[in-house]
């Protein structure tokens, strides 16, 4: 199933996507780690590291909106770009109801994702007052 177009390489810092930015890719993790980050207040916040199997760049391929967070490399990292053109034509081959199904949950996780992240902050704030 996983129908991987490119295969690409990452140096550790490296980024490889840009919060705020466009794009369609997907990725699957073949070997690293890869820092999820949200710039809040001029600095980097920990979302999450992911590791080997793991996926990013979901949400902005089926919303089409803005990268909500930043990927950067955790030392060496090689990643699986999903083909795009698979992808859609895996969406296209559902039902117009259970597309309406997935775009609903995309858009329900950005949102809980957003709140996590407002969590996440509060408690940066909280500590750095301590």
């Amino acid at each position: 199933m996983r129908r991987i177009a490119v295969k690409e390489t990452y140096k550790d810092g490296q980024v490889i996507i840009k919060e705020g930015g466009y794009g369609e890719g997907t990725y699957l993790i073949i070997s690293g780690k890869v820092r999820i980050t949200k710039k809040v207040d001029n600095e980097n916040l920990d979302i999450a590291l992911l590791e080997k199997g793991d996926y990013f760049g979901e949400m902005s391929f089926l919303d089409r909106l803005p990268r909500s967070a930043s990927a950067t490399a955790v030392g060496d990292v090689q990643l699986g770009l999903i083909d795009k053109d698979f992808l859609d034509e895996e969406i296209n081959k559902t039902s117009e109801e259970f597309r309406h199904i997935l775009y609903t949950v995309a858009e329900r996780l950005r949102k809980t994702s957003s709140l996590v992240v407002k969590l996440i902050v509060e408690n940066h704030n909280l500590k750095k007052q301590q």
